[in-house]
């Protein structure tokens, strides 16, 4: 558990040394995660209404980079 601890910290220090370097890729990268949340508060609250939309909807991250969208 102290192993993921620390590659978790050295993966978030990465990830903020990469996107202060590069403030476009910031940006987009928020626009995605706005895009997702709004995406995900639109969603019926009742999970038996669903009618196997899930397999039918991809989320923003997984049209823009395929396998990282958890679906």
């Amino acid at each position: 558990m102290c192993r993921n601890a620390q590659l978790l910290q050295q993966e978030l220090s990465f990830e903020a040394e990469l996107l202060g370097d590069n403030p476009e890729l910031a940006q987009v990268i928020h626009s995605f995660n706005m895009q997702e949340i709004q995406s995900n508060q639109q969603k019926p609250q009742n999970v038996l209404c669903l009618e196997d939309s899930a397999s039918k909807e991809q989320s923003v991250w997984s049209n823009f980079l395929p396998g990282l969208g958890g679906r």
